[in-house]
């Protein structure tokens, strides 16, 4: 799954020098006293080098940085540093907690393998994609056209979860954020993120996304 969604993302095919050898993985694993989940021991040695899934918007620990607090595995950090998300060993439920000092741990009702998919997408669209643009007068019936409009042109849904939409299409991500009753968020407008100029100047073309910078 891990490899499958990188090299989608990418555009190429991973080598050996994408991620960490496993030799690495067993020194953290030494050090922590207790064995790492299977999947992020994956994505460590699959893309564990890779800047764009690593640390182009939030920041993964580095295998030997890795730390446990309360039972859960301290895997990620805020950009800001405004709160930390740590998976529960027993059941791959990911948490999160603004602090670590006296830590309050909130669900996020997510597992681990699903997590680290919708965190992929997400780095790349917030960061790791070098061209972005948005949409910013659309309301939610012209947001319901356009949903309906993209779908039929192969876009496909890949992360639905806690007010956070993408869509991805060969490499092109629309994406936006929804209040509680799931219409468009009144604080954001729809964005698009992509790997290449020519494909954003398509997106803006077709579909009159505006250049963020």
């Amino acid at each position: 799954m891990i490899r499958e969604i990188a090299e989608k993302l990418l555009g190429r095919s991973l080598t050996n020098y994408d991620g960490f050898d496993v030799e690495t993985i067993e020194n953290a694993e030494t050090k922590l006293g207790q064995s790492i989940p299977a999947i992020l021991k994956e994505f460590y040695i699959t893309v564990g080098k890779l800047d764009i899934f690593m640390s182009s918007f939030q920041r993964f620990l580095k295998p030997e940085d890795l730390f446990y607090e309360d039972g859960k595995l301290v895997f990620l950090e805020e950009n800001q540093n405004v709160c930390y998300w740590g998976v529960n060993i027993a059941d791959t439920l990911v948490y999160q907690t603004q602090s670590i000092d006296n830590a309050v741990w909130y669900s996020e009702e997510i597992l681990l393998p699903d997590f680290l998919q919708m965190i992929m997408y997400g780095q790349c669209a917030e960061g790791g994609y070098p061209f972005s643009g948005a949409i910013y007068d659309m309301d939610q019936d012209e947001l319901t056209e356009f949903i309906e409009e993209i779908t039929t042109k192969d876009w496909q849904k890949v992360v639905d979860h806690n007010n956070w939409i993408i869509y991805e299409n060969d490499r092109k991500l629309i994406w936006y954020f929804t209040d509680d009753n799931g219409n468009l968020s009144e604080d954001y407008p729809l964005f698009v993120s992509t790997p290449t100029k020519e494909d954003f100047l398509k997106m803006e073309e077709e579909f009159g996304f505006s250049d963020l910078d």
